[in-house]
């Protein structure tokens, strides 16, 4: 059977076993890693796998079970594993199939899979070339440098979610990500810095010796760090960085968190949040986009929207579960988010802007609160004076609360980060306190 007749199978066997309604999941990949290491091979790895996940309800109860084994003995036995396990559970309203009016009816093709190389060789060719690359940067500079490792991934997926209400989806995708680590040596004194690459289509990756040279000038470019005095200043966030920030504002604005009231951004709906030429969309429906999708985990159909519009916060991200613990409706966000871009008048040189101040380039520690709001992390980046860099640092603080964070941005940077579902460019955030010796 193929797999599509194996899903359709299940869940008219669980009905026909007493199941009130059932949801499965099925999924399929393939993947090939290889690592350098100081310009030999390291390791090669190859992996393929299989899943099934199947969830049933029955008098309101909920019973989930899964297997890594798809043949019939082991769905059989996860079959009644689920209702085993719903007979066991106390009902929840909360819980069940979405509504047929909200499931997903138009499949468009999103174009995020594509013919990637499997082969060992082509992926050891990248990363000795990236390796190669480091090296002759680090020449150019006469710098002592190791290249620790160099490693590239490629991997493609297929899924399937269907369920009882005659829903069925299905999701194709590939993934291709390079890194090349470095270690710069002076005076006794080593810095590790990295550079990476993450593309669906292998053909687009960032060509290996940049990789390998970008690697390179970051690991150089820290020697010789240190703290500078505690303040309040400036921050940059490098564009990376700044990702990070939306995430906790996507943590904090997720149903689940708002549910259970741990949220600093609970009572915050239709509320100025961000400057009024700050605006951040949604689009689910990008070609080759990483958040790219017609549908969530609950079948529920995607939908483009603008999540900031004019620095307001304009909805929350609901599965269908959160919805209705919530009383309200589900936004298609079963799953997390999707496509999300940042659209705000930008700047080509914040750093000039800022004349004086931080500029984060790594984030260290877990000291994000998005309870409370409270942002306290490591960090380390360059120090700018008169609108240049002045030296690097390292073994910092920065601090603050992430609403005045996200009310203090000055400006935002035209250096646009596409590696990941979220693109942005820098955060210029004024009025942060920094700490150190």
């Amino acid at each position: 059977m193929n797999q599509i007749d194996i899903v359709t199978k299940v869940l008219e066997t669980v009905k026909h076993k007493g199941a009130d309604d059932a949801e499965i999941s099925y999924a399929e990949g393939r993947g090939i890693g290889v690592s350098c290491r100081q310009g030999e091979v390291d390791t090669v790895e190859n992996n393929q796998d299989k899943s099934l996940s199947l969830t049933v309800y029955k008098n309101g109860a909920k019973g989930t079970a899964s297997t890594a084994v798809v043949n019939d003995e082991s769905i059989a036995l996860t079959i009644d594993k689920a209702l085993a396990i719903a007979a066991l559970t106390a009902p929840d309203e909360a819980a069940g199939l979405a509504d047929k009016e909200l499931l997903a009816t138009e499949f468009k093709d999103l174009h995020t899979a594509f013919d990637n190389p499997y082969d060992p060789e082509t992926l050891i060719a990248y990363a000795l070339r990236a390796t190669e690359g480091a090296r002759a940067q680090a020449a150019e500079m006469q710098a002592d440098v190791v290249v620790d490792e160099a490693g590239v991934e490629v991997g493609d997926g297929y899924a399937i979610y269907a369920n009882s209400n005659g829903f069925v989806g299905e999701k194709r995708g590939s993934n291709c990500s390079a890194s090349v680590v470095a270690i710069a040596k002076k005076n006794g004194e080593m810095e590790r810095e990295y550079w990476w690459d993450a593309v669906r289509d292998f053909g687009q990756l960032m060509n290996s010796e940049a990789m390998g040279a970008k690697a390179t000038g970051r690991s150089v470019a820290q020697l010789g760090s240190r703290q500078v005095k505690s303040q309040q200043v400036p921050v940059l966030f490098d564009p990376s960085m700044a990702k990070s920030l939306i995430g906790h504002m996507l943590s904090a604005i997720s149903g689940s968190a708002l549910y259970q009231e741990a949220s600093f951004l609970k009572d915050d709906l239709n509320k100025q949040l961000f400057p009024d030429w700050f605006n951040i969309s949604e689009d689910p429906f990008i070609p080759g986009g990483f958040g790219s999708r017609n549908f969530d985990s609950n079948g529920i159909a995607t939908k483009p929207r603008t999540l900031i519009d004019q620095g307001v916060l304009t909805g929350f991200m609901l599965s269908l579960y959160s919805a209705r613990r919530l009383n309200t409706q589900p936004t298609g966000h079963g799953g997390g988010a999707h496509n999300l871009k940042v659209e705000a008048p930008t700047t080509d040189d914040l750093i000039k802007q800022m004349e004086r101040g931080f500029l984060v380039t790594s984030l260290m520690g877990q000291g994000v609160n998005t309870v409370t709001g409270d942002y306290s992390r490591g960090a380390s980046g360059f120090w700018i004076e008169d609108g240049a860099i002045a030296f690097p640092v390292s073994e910092m603080t920065i601090a603050g609360h992430l609403k005045d964070m996200f009310s203090h941005i000055r400006a935002v940077g035209s250096d646009i980060d596409q590696r990941s579902k979220i693109h942005t460019g820098a955060w210029l955030v004024d009025g942060m306190t920094i700490a150190g010796d």
